[in-house]
């Protein structure tokens, strides 16, 4: 048995790289309300333990407001290509409350992860409608599959710059 806080620390040094290792903290964090400052306080509890001098970059990453490892992923793509987005930004459009995945609310850019459930015919649904309502507020929606997320971060990074680049 172990706590969230050590569970998180011990994933902050082993998970496979950088950006798997932020994924599962923001997890933690998000699911299980784990405090990032308390795994800081691990951290120093432990100097020099094994891979313990990863742990200090992870939680500079970590953002316990991530709504799925995805868009951690995203997220940290976006940061290392030296473009640090705004997490689950709050959007009130016509009266409807919108949380973006990621978004450069000064511009206007809403970066969205599309996961398997925005393939139903219901979710598909409601995401056109909330689309259509973001556009009509000047926003420009910008959406990536697993494939791009996990395959090609550095489209999710050329596209945003593009955008960015043009507003």
């Amino acid at each position: 048995m172990t706590t969230p806080e050590r569970t998180a620390y011990d994933l902050a040094r082993w998970a496979p790289t950088l950006t798997e290792r932020v994924a599962a903290v923001d997890a933690l964090a998000h699911e299980r309300g784990v405090d990032l400052a308390d795994v800081t306080v691990l951290r120093h509890r432990h100097l020099g333990s094994r891979l313990g001098g990863e742990v200090a970059e992870v939680l500079r990453l970590a953002d316990g407001r991530a709504a799925s490892p995805m868009e951690s992923r995203a997220r940290v793509a976006l940061v290392f290509g030296g473009l640090p987005p705004a997490v689950q930004h709050r959007v009130v459009v016509r009266g409807r409350r919108y949380y973006l995945d990621l978004a450069y609310p000064d511009l206007r850019i809403a970066v969205e992860y599309d996961g398997a459930d925005h393939r139903t015919q219901e979710r598909a649904r409601r995401d056109l409608e909330r689309e259509a309502a973001l556009v009509s507020a000047a926003w420009r929606v910008l959406r990536f599959d697993a494939h791009v997320v996990l395959f090609a971060p550095e489209r999710i990074v050329a596209a945003v710059r593009a955008v960015l680049a043009a507003r």
